[in-house]
């Protein structure tokens, strides 16, 4: 086997030690790794540039970011769908600079929507080509979730490891995590022959650690690369994929997902339970776990006594506070912040904690999924159980006459010092006097068919609603059948 059959990960974020020691366990080489993981795992420096990325996205500490190179994106992401079971994925159809060979279906001043492969349209902005044309595009933004835009350029490029080649632009950028003054000035040097011939030259962040005649020869090869793409496109029906580009999955993890990595974890490092949503939730309680890892560390602690002592800690806080944040986020990952709630009572069990809520309500409006009035003066009763993949809200008047119940399928809560966090997972369950019903079980349908929800999700909600005394799998092919 050689260098060039063996994927190879570059791991970054909160979950790096346990994602490290899995992909390590299959097989995978782990390339420039940072030293504390070096250190942890006992694996030797290698700088070699990654096939795949693996890290925390900017915006959620929940979700892993998996980007690179298509084949090997997809290994990867098995390998770890396979360990977390527990998961809700996004993937890009087209990847990001995939090069493509489109039809332009409507124009409008000088925005186009393009015809691309696999019955996707992307907008390409500036354009001055009219309905029917084929063009030439890269994809600047693709689309990981519904709703979101394909952004395309007249810009193609081809990437490499260390750069990328881009047409039509005479300019040299450098990727901002190479900070070295000399080595920026050696890009800059190397790049020259190229935008002479009307060229752009992105270097990428592994270029940091490549020698000059590397670097110089994928760039000759890159360009060369690009000659031959444009040969193929020139004869090719469109709408078509000429060259992949990266691909993009993303992967949320639940706090079942995060306690199956606290495991991995704890066999490189002290670990208690529970460290991943710590981490991931933030604020105080993310030192709170720092400190009781020391004392593992040092012998002084157990970690199922550390982890005791951290529920007890987080009940405490929640006790003393007059106003809990619940953020509620959808599948998609746009978060809904509900409207806050004050402790009515705490309860700590051996590795959860079951709350519940009181959240007033000062406006008018109707009860979603309930269907009936809500006024000024009602309140919730809310009850979370962090164990639980089921939510409860029973709704009150001013009076305490209950109204309706509600009931929210989400993933098992993690809750912080200060707020509530947990994944929707589309369905909920409404009660009115004798009358239950499952609802939004479209959405939830849809989810299937796009492999957005995990199999070991949906067997666990199958679960948790047959103890209701509900069938799912009943609701979904009703559901399907009045599809068709």
């Amino acid at each position: 086997m050689t260098l060039q059959d063996i994927v190879k990960a570059r791991v970054r974020g909160i979950y790096a030690t346990a994602i490290t020691k899995i992909l390590l366990d299959q097989g995978i080489m782990i390339v420039q790794a940072t030293p504390i993981i070096r250190q942890r795992l006992n694996i030797p420096e290698n700088n070699v540039a990654p096939d795949v990325t693996v890290k925390t996205t900017d915006d959620d500490p929940h979700t892993l970011l998996i980007i690179g190179f298509p084949k090997q994106v997809d290994t990867v992401s098995s390998i770890l769908e396979e360990y977390v079971g527990y998961y809700i994925k996004w993937e890009s159809k087209i990847g990001l600079y995939s090069i493509v060979k489109g039809i332009i279906e409507s124009r409008e001043n000088n925005e186009c929507n393009v015809k691309l492969p696999y019955n996707l349209t992307g907008i390409l902005r500036p354009c001055e080509n009219n309905p029917g044309d084929e063009v030439l595009v890269s994809v600047a933004k693709t689309r990981l979730k519904p709703g979101e835009p394909i952004k395309l350029v007249n810009n193609i490029r081809v990437i490499g490891y260390y750069a990328a080649i881009i047409e039509g632009e005479s300019k040299v950028t450098i990727s901002e995590h190479i900070r070295s003054y000399d080595k920026r000035a050696e890009l800059l040097m190397l790049a020259s022959n190229i935008t002479r011939e009307g060229l752009g030259v992105h270097w990428r962040s592994s270029a940091a650690h490549a020698s000059p005649e590397a670097l110089l020869k994928e760039v000759n090869e890159l360009r060369e690369k690009l000659k031959e793409l444009k040969k193929i496109a020139e004869k090719t029906k469109a709408p078509e994929l000429i060259c992949p580009g990266e691909k993009i999955v993303l992967l949320t993890l639940p706090s079942k997902a995060k306690y199956r990595l606290d495991y991995v974890r704890a066999e490189v490092t002290a670990t208690t339970p529970y460290h991943h949503s710590a981490k991931a939730l933030g604020d105080e309680l993310a030192i709170v776990v720092d400190y009781a890892e020391k004392l593992i560390a040092n012998k002084w602690l157990e970690p199922n006594r550390a982890f005791q002592g951290i529920l007890e800690y987080i009940a405490d806080k929640i006790k003393e506070s007059k106003r809990i944040e619940i953020h509620h986020i959808k599948p998609d990952g746009k978060i809904l912040r509900l409207t806050p709630g004050k402790p009515e009572s705490i309860i700590v069990k051996e590795d959860h904690i079951v709350i519940e809520l009181r959240r007033t309500f000062k406006t008018q409006g109707i009860y979603d999924g309930l269907g009936i009035e809500k006024e000024p003066g009602d309140y919730d009763i809310m009850r979370i159980d962090t164990s639980s993949w089921l939510i409860t809200h029973r709704y009150y008047d001013r009076n305490g006459n209950l109204k309706g119940e509600y009931i929210n399928v989400n993933t098992p809560p993690e809750v912080s010092t200060n707020r509530i966090v947990y994944h929707d997972l589309a369905l909920d369950v409404v009660k009115i006097g004798d009358k239950v019903k499952v609802i939004d079980v479209n959405e939830y349908v849809e989810l299937l068919k796009n492999k957005v929800i995990s199999p070991t999700i949906h067997e666990k909600i199958v679960e948790e609603l047959h103890r209701l005394g509900i069938d799912l799998e009943e609701y979904l092919q009703e559901t399907l059948e009045s599809g068709k």
